[in-house]
């Protein structure tokens, strides 16, 4: 299993360090191999080293078309994830509209046809939003894609305390975040995972070996 992080470079962090770019970035490098150390995992993690939002264009949330700087980010995601991916490719929803997390989806839906792909909900985000808001957006990506997609629920009971996993995440979590994302969790019964049935039967059955 591989996590591909793509925009690692930042200065943003809630926590009282310096907002030193270095700094920051190394930070949260850190707290990845924390995870992997505290849950003895071999889980590999690539950093693609891109500026996140606010180093680059000084905005978080997309409200607006893609920029040409944006544009030229999907290509390079696009191209790395085609030579690197080998078996199913998990992508955020974008749900919450995080700029970076728009880049992700939309180099990975021109990805689509050519790589088995199943999309992931948004923590925090979807829980700051009605039934009806995350019933739309799934309705566009069905749209888009020409298909009709459903949702797994991978379960509560796994070999990860995901409240233990996410507070490793000290650079980018505090408590707020942390209640909005185990509340949501405990609503649906895990965490959702949403494609096409033939791709969720895969995951499930990778799941369940």
């Amino acid at each position: 299993m591989t996590i591909v992080n793509c925009f690692t470079i930042t200065k943003w962090t809630g926590v009282f360090v310096s907002r030193d770019i270095e700094v920051v970035t190394q930070l949260r490098k850190q707290e990845d191999s924390n995870f992997n150390k505290l849950f003895d995992s071999s889980i590999n993690i690539t950093n693609l080293d891109l500026l996140d939002a606010p180093l680059r264009n000084g905005y978080i949330i997309q409200n607006k078309p893609f920029e040409q700087n944006e544009w030229e980010l999907v290509e390079s995601i696009k191209n790395y994830l085609q030579e690197k991916v080998d078996g199913i490719l998990l992508c955020p929803l974008a749900i919450g509209n995080h700029i970076d997390h728009s880049i992700c989806r939309e180099a990975v839906l021109q990805l689509y046809k050519n790589l088995p792909v199943l999309f992931y909900e948004d923590l925090p985000y979807i829980f700051r939003i009605t039934s009806a808001q995350i019933n739309m957006h799934i309705k566009e990506l069905e749209k888009r894609l020409n298909t009709e997609v459903s949702y797994y629920v991978t379960g509560l009971d796994n070999n990860v305390n995901k409240e233990q996993a996410i507070h490793i995440y000290k650079s980018q979590i505090n408590d707020e975040i942390v209640s909005e994302i185990t509340s949501h969790m405990n609503n649906v019964g895990g965490e959702r995972i949403w494609g096409e049935a033939d791709k969720i039967d895969q995951l499930r059955t990778i799941l369940e070996e």
